[in-house]
């Protein structure tokens, strides 16, 4: 990673209970994140629709789920916003490649 990024290799374990969640309401602080996730479970909650939770799409190898973060939201005064999202846990086992992106100061 350089200057003003961060990567991680996430885990969620299997849960079975629908009412729990893997990862809770939240948004990215940086400017935006680049995922992969091997199985589905990430939903994103977009600005212009009516704070449904919408499923991320299948993704084929290579592909990345972008998501827009606060500093981001910030830096354009609005026009793009950070995307809250969450991870639903399920009954099997997922992993998440994950980069954190921001600025250099």
């Amino acid at each position: 990673t350089g200057a003003g990024a961060a990567a991680s290799l996430q885990e969620v374990v299997a849960n079975a209970d629908p009412d729990t969640l893997g990862i809770s309401k939240h948004t990215d602080f940086e400017a935006f994140t680049l995922m992969h996730q091997s199985s589905p479970g990430l939903q994103l909650q977009p600005a212009d629709g009516d704070g449904a939770w919408v499923d991320a799409p299948d993704l084929a190898p290579g592909e990345f789920v972008m998501i827009i973060g606060d500093m981001l939201e910030r830096f354009t005064n609005g026009t793009l916003r950070a995307t809250p999202h969450r991870v639903l846990a399920t009954p099997w086992e997922r992993m998440s490649l994950i980069r954190f992106n921001g600025f250099e100061s």
